[in-house]
């Protein structure tokens, strides 16, 4: 790849993994009392009020656990740009010197 491909995918990442992180909204857990939200990390907790069917419900974000749920899907991508860039070049270097044994 080129280089120009690289700084799109490292900005592309980060993007993507907050993406994702809004999008574990749609798991929830139930706990006692509240419904918690985010996967892995519960970032998002709704209070359930029993006396009141239509109000709104208290909802409170833990962005603490937003941030590090962000950090492990985008530790994700990386990992698999740095594996994929790794067997490229494993490749190449057979494609240059065919009697060459590169060991990780």
């Amino acid at each position: 790849m080129k280089p120009r491909h690289f700084s799109i995918l490292y900005f592309l990442i980060p993007v993507l993994a907050v993406l994702t992180t809004l999008a574990t909204d749609f798991w929830w857990r139930p706990a006692d009392g509240t419904t918690e939200y985010g996967f892995p990390l519960p970032w998002k907790t709704v209070e359930f009020l029993p006396v009141c069917n239509m109000c709104p419900l208290p909802t409170s974000y833990n962005w603490g656990f937003f941030i590090l749920d962000a950090t492990f899907y985008a530790a994700i991508g990386y990992g698999i740009v740095f594996l994929y860039t790794r067997l490229g070049w494993k490749q190449q270097d057979q494609l240059v010197d065919p009697d060459k044994t590169t060991k990780w």
